[in-house]
């Protein structure tokens, strides 16, 4: 697997969060009751900085099983907020602990920590 990482190529100028996901999480508000969208999004924030953590610590362990795991839970986060560009650099990275790879995780996991960044600034204007 090259150290090559997918969708790092012009994305930057794209939108973090898919507006059409988290305009069905604001069709899914109830009235009088908090917005959804914002507890969704902080329970994401809170999570994926603990899996990005984990991430790093089982790419320094050279541990690809916790590799995979981990990716893969950050990976359905990400899908549940809309943040495709995440979704995808994490599907990458499971691949690879699936295979049984580490080699190259550490940059992949440097793309995950910059995208996150974004997603977490672009949450910061959304609430």
């Amino acid at each position: 697997m090259s150290d090559r990482v997918e969708g790092s190529d012009g994305d930057k100028g794209t939108r973090a969060l898919d507006p059409v996901v988290l305009g069905k999480l604001r069709q899914l508000n109830q009235p009088g009751e908090p917005d959804l969208v914002e507890e969704v999004l902080a329970l994401f924030v809170a999570d994926a900085q603990e899996r990005i953590v984990v991430l790093a610590a089982a790419a320094a362990a050279h541990n690809p099983e916790g590799l995979q795991r981990a990716a893969h839970a950050l990976k359905g986060g990400a899908a549940n907020v809309g943040a495709h560009r995440l979704q995808n650099l994490c599907r990458e990275l499971e691949e690879m602990g699936r295979a049984g790879e580490t080699a190259g995780a550490t940059a992949r996991i440097a793309a995950i920590g910059e995208e996150f960044a974004r997603i977490k600034a672009e949450i910061a204007q959304l609430l």
